[in-house]
């Protein structure tokens, strides 16, 4: 199965997201990016596992194991937390809409420390200068 790990930061610089996939022999695909964006952590969060599905879309992976440190997302889009938030709800709605391109796939919310490659990505791509 492969791995997607996400994380999402937003600070004063502006907002970063950092995508990491692990493929079955575990090789690193990793990519910083820097949102154009004002945009709240929950938002960053989202933006980064919508970029990670995009790209994992693009490699035709069909097993996909999700992971990042935001308990909110990942309930979100696991389906055990609804969205309120009329943001949130677009958000969920498309990642809903991109899980629809793995026919396999978990969704889990892990410690911080677990994803450290994603999380230090996402600080490059927050810090990053326009």
């Amino acid at each position: 199965m492969w791995q997607l790990r996400v994380d999402g930061a937003s600070n004063q610089k502006g907002a970063g997201v950092g995508v990491v996939i692990i493929t079955p022999d575990g090789t690193l695909l990793k990519q910083a990016i820097m949102l154009g964006f004002p945009a709240s952590n929950n938002e960053a969060e989202y933006e980064a596992l919508l970029a990670g599905l995009c790209l994992a879309k693009e490699l035709a992976i069909k097993k996909l194991a999700i992971y990042s440190d935001s308990q909110l997302i990942m309930n979100q889009a696991s389906g055990e937390y609804m969205a309120k938030h009329p943001k949130m709800i677009v958000y969920l709605d498309k990642v809903q809409e991109l899980l629809k391109a793995f026919p396999t796939f978990i969704i889990q919310q892990v410690p911080r420390a677990e994803n450290a490659h994603a999380d230090a990505l996402d600080s490059l791509g927050s810090a990053l200068d326009t």
